[in-house]
């Protein structure tokens, strides 16, 4: 995953038989938290931080939004 931060609903992410660092906590016995930005794909739930091994997340789904004042900065053009 390299480039621009992706759009919200890019059908682009990190392909599910990749297994992340939190998936692999998580089976030995960690509790695993995400708290910040997810810009790693998320167009369908299997490719959300539930389900590739976090077991909470507070934070944004795509890079462009500002933690300042919770507003996007894209160009949708």
């Amino acid at each position: 995953m390299q480039g621009y931060p992706l759009k919200a609903g890019e059908r682009r992410a990190i392909p599910l038989g990749n297994t992340l660092l939190p998936e692999y906590l998580q089976k030995l016995g960690y509790a695993t938290h995400l708290v910040g930005k997810w810009h790693t794909g998320y167009y369908s739930d299997y490719h959300t931080p539930a389900y590739r091994g976090f077991d909470t997340f507070m934070g944004y789904y795509t890079g462009y939004v500002t933690y300042f004042n919770h507003t996007i900065e894209q160009d949708f053009g």
